[in-house]
């Protein structure tokens, strides 16, 4: 059997880049509706220009100039749950678990429908060997935005490599191979594999 990784590199941890604020240029599969609505009605020009500066840096790699830029805005805009979610993306990238515990935990305390929040939740307990708690974050992930790839792709490892539960781990494979835009061959295979497998039990 192949060996799988939540995460396995850093161009699918920069693929859940989070948003805090939100402008006409923010996909909807980024926030909540509900976070989202409110973000709009109180953002003003600045304060969207100063939060994608912070956002580019992170999907650029400078993560420290970021942090500092996202530490400042949560400061001025602290009712919004995205820059500490971000903050906890930070972290993880650089394997500082538990400061990113402790950012997560203060962006679901301002908006407990974060999906993202959940799935980066599920990724640190997973690290540290709690599968069953990353499940769960990723499960509530999943039902909080069924849409949301990665989350439905960090379900299926855990349910195929961990608990072995394989007819779920098919159906989100499956799910996140109908949600993503690129085609992803290996995962594709596998899932054919695993569905073979099945039959010959």
């Amino acid at each position: 059997m192949r060996t799988l990784t939540l995460f396995s590199n850093l161009a699918l941890l920069t693929a859940i880049i989070l948003s805090g604020c939100a402008s006409q240029e923010v996909k909807q599969d980024e926030l909540s509706q509900q976070e989202q609505d409110k973000a709009i009605k109180q953002t003003t020009e600045s304060d969207l220009q100063k939060y994608g500066e912070a956002i580019t840096l992170l999907g650029n790699g400078d993560l420290d100039k970021a942090r500092s830029m996202l530490l400042e805005f949560s400061g001025e805009r602290p009712e919004l749950a995205g820059p500490w979610a971000n903050l906890g993306l930070i972290s993880i990238k650089q394997n500082k678990l538990d400061e990113a515990e402790a950012q997560l935990t203060k962006a679901l305390q301002k908006n407990p429908d974060l999906a993202q929040a959940h799935n980066l939740m599920g990724y640190i307990e997973k690290s540290r060997g709690n599968i069953i708690k990353a499940r769960d974050y990723y499960i509530r992930a999943v039902e909080l935005k069924d849409n949301y790839a990665l989350a439905h792709y960090n379900l299926a490892l855990i349910y195929d490599i961990y608990i072995q539960d394989i007819n779920k781990a098919i159906d989100h494979y499956q799910k996140y191979l109908a949600l993503i835009k690129n085609k992803d061959k290996q995962t594709a295979e596998w899932l054919d594999q695993l569905k073979a497998s099945l039959k010959k039990g």
